[in-house]
């Protein structure tokens, strides 16, 4: 899928851009800009592609999208019977007017959680009514209220932080944000992925104890060494896949990084819910 870049035609007179739609379809392009956005699926099902990953949606799902994080959502095709779609976006950019209200000392955790979330997330299913709730409000809402529910949108969610899942590992690398370190760590981890490496080999990277390294990769991930070591191997097994370079499953597990076909197996149908079989399957179908 070619990707494009999108320029949302936000107003000038808002830091929080609220956009609902009712169309015959989702924005069909495989896209990405520099808003973050919330996207509440209000009536349609299918799938969320990703760069490196997909995500099957159904009404009422809730994501959050990172910025210059390329996607696409695209209905089923036994749903295009259905006569449209509904959702409501939130759009925002933490680079615009809203940098200022962020760095505020009583808004410092709100903004840590955002930035810890640039890899975007699913709403657990458990929390989607109370966040539904929120955006209801938020999109009601006019001028100084709208901010303030927003913030408190962001609150919600923050609450929750630690039962939130990236929803990929590809991480946008900017060298003005802080996150030098980390990037760095991520990247060497991205390099050696394929061979047997160590949380004390990566830990050692960066300098850190492997109980120091554990704490501080979590927080800036959202996910634990291994966790993040086997998504950026299921990642490479799906390109593997969807490339059709390789006839064996075996030889996918392998070059992937994985000895054991079962703990690869295993692992895959934690980290997409499908086994590689039915991965391929369901790519063929919708791409």
């Amino acid at each position: 899928m070619k990707m494009i870049q999108f320029n949302v035609p936000s107003p000038k007179d808002k830091s929080v851009y609220v956009q609902e739609d009712r169309l015959s379809d989702f924005y069909p392009y495989f896209h990405k800009h520099e808003e973050y956005q919330f996207m509440w699926i209000i009536k349609g099902e299918g799938t969320l592609f990703l760069a490196d990953s997909f995500h099957p949606f159904i009404e009422n799902d809730i994501f959050l999208l990172g910025p210059n994080q390329p996607h696409v959502f695209k209905r089923n095709e036994n749903s295009l019977e259905n006569t449209e779609v509904e959702s409501v976006s939130i759009f925002f950019n933490l680079n615009g007017s809203l940098s200022s209200l962020f760095n505020m000392p009583e808004l410092r955790g709100v903004l840590d959680f955002i930035m810890q979330n640039t890899n975007g997330f699913k709403v657990p299913q458990a929390y989607t009514s109370r966040i539904k709730r929120r955006i209801a409000l938020l999109k009601k809402a006019n001028m100084m209220e709208q901010l303030m529910s927003f913030v408190f949108l962001l609150k919600e969610l923050s609450l929750v932080s630690q039962e939130l899942k990236p929803l990929s590992v590809t991480t946008v690398l900017n060298k003005d944000d802080g996150f030098l370190r980390i990037n760095d760590v991520c990247r060497y981890i991205k390099d050696n992925f394929r061979r047997a490496i160590t949380l004390e080999e990566a830990a050692d990277h960066a300098n850190l104890t492997p109980q120091a390294f554990c704490r501080y990769f979590k927080k800036h991930t959202g996910l634990t060494f291994v966790s993040y070591l086997n998504e950026l191997r299921i990642q490479e097994a799906c390109q593997l896949i969807t490339s059709q370079r390789y006839e064996s499953i075996g030889l996918v597990a392998y070059n992937s990084g994985f000895n054991s076909i079962t703990n690869f197996n295993r692992v895959f149908r934690s980290v997409t819910g499908f086994s590689p079989k039915e991965y391929y399957g369901r790519y063929k179908n919708n791409v």
